[in-house]
């Protein structure tokens, strides 16, 4: 069901963008340019550039503390760069307006509602279709109806020569699964009038030093890209 939704999906923008609208070259022939989808923040130099095609990354933390705004920034630089994006979304929590004030064009992007082991169809169909360059999977927190980031494992094996990078988004780490893993991690929260207005928080990958550091504003949800830890380190020097 899940793959014959995105289906459907991919052949609704084939229809409105025409049949190139999905056509990708294989992973070896395109430069590394093309590989990499920088999102033009601090987070790129904690991750190694950005998110590359064929490899799989996870964001990990809790809810709410900013991994959905980054994943998002990933989609709509994806998205910059001529490519098609696919979400699954298993807890069916996407927010178009959220996307749209990320700059994410809504029009190439699929939306796929999928559990169980329709989540795992649904993400290897998406990364074996050559029409995508993101395919960001949202499994949520188990605590908040989420489901098990290993029920992914299945399309861990379709990660390897696909045009698109796998981007997994979720409340903890899973058990069967070894991906890359960057960890996210509220700092402080910020106060006026005795009111929560925002807050920031930390990337990066367990056991290094170095953190991208973000503040995200409640009212709206706009994120604010602070540098990183070294960054701010050198200042205060």
């Amino acid at each position: 069901m899940a793959a014959n939704g995105l289906a459907g999906a991919m052949a609704r923008i084939e229809g409105r963008f025409g049949v190139h609208a999905l056509a990708r070259g294989h992973t070896s022939e395109r430069h590394r340019s093309e590989l990499v989808i920088a999102t033009k923040s601090s987070l790129d130099r904690v991750i190694g550039g950005g998110l590359v095609a064929g490899e799989p990354i996870a964001f990990v933390g809790p809810p709410s503390v900013g991994k959905l705004q980054l994943a998002l920034r990933a989609t709509a630089s994806a998205q910059a760069q001529g490519g098609m994006a696919a979400w699954i979304d298993p807890t069916a929590s996407f927010d178009p307006l959220a996307a749209q004030r990320a700059n994410v064009d809504l029009d190439r992007l699929v939306v796929v509602r999928a559990r169980g082991t329709g989540l795992a169809l649904a993400a290897a169909a998406a990364l074996r279709s050559e029409g995508f360059r993101l395919v960001v999977v949202d499994v949520g927190d188990p605590a908040f109806g989420g489901v098990n980031v290993d029920d992914i494992a299945p399309a861990l094996s379709a990660v390897r020569g696909s045009p698109a990078a796998l981007l997994v988004v979720a409340g903890e780490r899973g058990r069967r699964v070894a991906i890359p893993t960057f960890v996210f991690e509220r700092v402080a929260w910020e106060r006026r009038f005795d009111r929560t207005v925002g807050w920031s928080f930390a990337v990066g990958r367990a056991h290094t030093s170095d953190r991208a550091l973000f503040c995200v504003t409640s009212l709206d949800g706009a994120l604010a890209d602070l540098g990183t830890r070294a960054d701010l380190a050198t200042v205060a020097v």
